[in-house]
């Protein structure tokens, strides 16, 4: 039942509970709690529907309503204890389970409220369908889930809440495309229906990206002005566009409404963490009260906060938690490499970090990390490879997806997939560990398969464009990863299909893709960083020390590749006094590393301020990087200068 079906619902319902029953004053409460949720103003319905209560206690239907409320103000509890008052006062059970269920599904209990579902009357059979399939799908029960849906739909096709509810179920079974189609459905059918607002707003941030999905989250707010659930989802679109005031805000104001909310918390957090306050935000993460411990993200944030704060043998523990559940969380490897070399346990990180820094499209702090520990391991040869790679400027993203199962079987995973045909999930594992072994043509045709099967999964698209592109069909990979952008236009996709375009020699087509995502994700470090790397090359060297000093802010001065890069950048420019300190703290932090003794001893030779030092340097760099044409043209110079 939508919205506007509960209100016509309860407005039937009017002249039995207030009527010569009631006195007055609940009358009036009564029809004024009507009218807020006909605006969208449950919040305010509820103030005047207790107040209706206070002058009408034992009228059922009053609790019904109030019951009503609760649900769509996402309060579990106290809606089933209204629904045994009205129990109590003569309301049928067989009236109000669909309505339990629903309670009990706020509350998290999902077997309980399938057992619910079923029980409702022939008149909620509609409303208890869609319970049935929220529940089964809580419980990875997507089959009867769907099915519970279906029957839904076939006795409400215009509840906007029921097509709400299938957008959430479809965009949980990777089926973008559909749920993006259902929620449109949704808004549709009720435009002032805050839930499908928030949904769609959430689906337009995976597809178009976090600019675009403001103007959702703002409409719905207009609407109910105090919604705790698009609060949240506001205020992290806001904190990831770098509106950190109006993000601190939005928190506070979940705050008033919500007091203690982990969510708002958590947020803090996040936005603590991202200014580097780690006591900060270790003290904001901690009033969680552990809401959020078992979730991949808050494994991450406290990883990211515990390693911030120079406790990396703390830092651990939930990263190894998080890449356990998630073998192929690339920033979760990523920092547990970095907490495993700080915490001087150099194999272990060698052991983490090779599955990463291995890839061709590695990134800099991971080849650098890979490489001191190689050096802290004696295995110099090593340690001047990955960090010779980690210092040279890169506009490439990715190019294939890992292999998330590292050496595990390969024919067991065969067997999986074809155990479950229908399945997407074993398909997409499968594909993916034959893109990180390099079987191309098989990958290509398994994941073409997948395609045809789910045409509106966004991942479907991804594995055929990888597919075609470690076979050389950067063209080809371009079309797929732009089918999968028009559907979720995200990190991954974005830097994939920029990466597509340029090696198929659309270097305007990159660059639009490249802007386009900067201006959704304006804060986003990976495209930052490689629309400075592209403006290094091309020798723009204003634009590159913009964006690279925007990046320096936000991670500080420890990336030797960002440091040495801004170095070359201001020397270019003739300002050696920014550029010389730059260059030092980059050969500082990776003094074996051959491009950043090239880069400080170029500059100091070229500045004229220690010649000698300069070609110093440069020899250490040469040895370090004997077929660096580049390098061994710096140490030319220097010696006939």
């Amino acid at each position: 039942m939508s919205a506007r079906a509960a209100l016509t619902f309860l407005l039937l319902l009017g002249a039995a509970a207030c009527s010569g029953a009631g006195p007055e004053s609940a009358d009036l409460a009564y029809k004024r709690g009507l009218e807020a949720l006909a605006q969208g103003q449950p919040r305010t319905a509820r103030i005047e529907f207790l107040n209706a209560i206070k002058a009408a206690p034992d009228d059922r239907n009053l609790r019904l309503a109030q019951a009503r409320t609760y649900l769509l103000l996402g309060d579990g509890a106290s809606a089933e204890a209204e629904l045994k008052r009205a129990n109590a006062l003569g309301i049928a059970a067989g009236e109000t389970a669909h309505l339990l269920a629903h309670a009990l599904l706020l509350q998290g209990q999902a077997e309980r409220a399938a057992v619910e579902a079923r029980k409702a009357g022939p008149a909620h059979a509609a409303y208890a369908a869609r319970m049935l399939g929220r529940a089964n799908q809580r419980m990875g029960k997507l089959e009867e889930a769907a099915a519970a849906f279906d029957r839904a739909l076939a006795a409400a096709p215009d509840d906007g809440d029921l097509w709400t509810d299938i957008a959430d179920f479809r965009r949980a079974t990777g089926e973008t495309a559909g749920a993006i189609e259902a929620a449109d459905r949704a808004v549709a059918l009720a435009p002032r229906n805050v839930e499908a607002l928030r949904l769609r707003g959430e689906l337009t941030r995976s597809q178009y990206g976090l600019a675009a999905a403001m103007a959702w989250f703002d409409r719905a707010l207009e609407i109910d002005p105090a919604n705790v659930a698009v609060l949240i989802e506001r205020a992290a679109t806001l904190g990831d566009l770098g509106r950190t005031r109006d993000m601190l805000a939005d928190t506070r104001r979940i705050l008033s409404v919500s007091a203690n909310n982990p969510s708002a918390y958590y947020l803090q957090a996040m936005l603590a963490a991202r200014g580097r306050d780690y006591a900060l935000a270790r003290s904001l993460y901690r009033r969680t009260g552990g809401a959020f411990e078992n979730r991949p993200a808050a494994m991450l944030l406290a990883g990211t906060i515990e390693l911030g704060s120079g406790n990396a043998s703390l830092a651990m523990a939930p990263l190894k938690r998080l890449l356990k559940a998630q073998p192929g969380n690339l920033k979760a490897r990523r920092l547990l490499g970095s907490a495993q070399w700080q915490s001087g346990d150099s194999r272990a990180a060698v052991a983490t970090l090779r599955p990463l820094a291995d890839r061709a499209d590695a990134d800099a702090y991971t080849l650098s990390i890979i490489g001191k520990a190689y050096a802290r391991l004696g295995d110099e040869a090593a340690a001047v490879r990955y960090l010779g790679r980690a210092a040279a400027p890169r506009t490439s993203a990715t190019a294939a997806l890992d292999d998330p199962l590292g050496d595990g079987a390969l024919a067991a995973l065969r067997r999986d997939a074809a155990a479950s045909p229908g399945s997407a999930a074993p398909q997409v594992v499968l594909i993916r560990a034959l893109l990180g072994r390099g079987l191309g043509p098989e990958a290509l045709q398994r994941a073409r398969r997948l395609q045809s099967a789910a045409p509106g999964a966004p991942d479907a698209h991804v594995l055929v464009g990888d597919a075609l592109a470690i076979q050389g069909d950067y063209a080809g990979a371009a079309g797929a990863y732009r089918r999968a952008a028009n559907l979720a236009f995200s990190e991954p996709v974005a830097l994939r299909l920029i990466e597509a375009l340029r090696n198929s020699g659309d270097e305007l087509g990159a660059t639009k893709v490249l802007t386009l995502f900067l201006q959704q994700n304006p804060q986003n470090v990976s495209a930052q960083t490689m629309a400075a790397n592209a403006y290094l090359q091309a020798r723009r060297w204003p634009e590159a020390i913009a964006l690279y000093e925007g990046v320096r802010k936000r991670l500080g001065d420890n990336d030797s590749t960002l440091l040495n890069n801004l170095a070359w950048a201001y020397a270019e420019t003739g300002d050696y006094d920014r550029a010389l300190p730059l260059a030092r703290r980059a050969w500082a932090l990776e003094p074996r590393n051959p491009v950043t003794a090239d880069t400080l001893g170029w500059l100091l030779f070229r500045s004229g301020e220690d010649r000698v030092r300069g070609v110093a340097l440069l020899e250490q760099a040469a040895r370090g990087a004997p077929t660096d044409e580049e390098i061994r043209g710096h140490l030319r110079d220097a010696r006939e200068g």
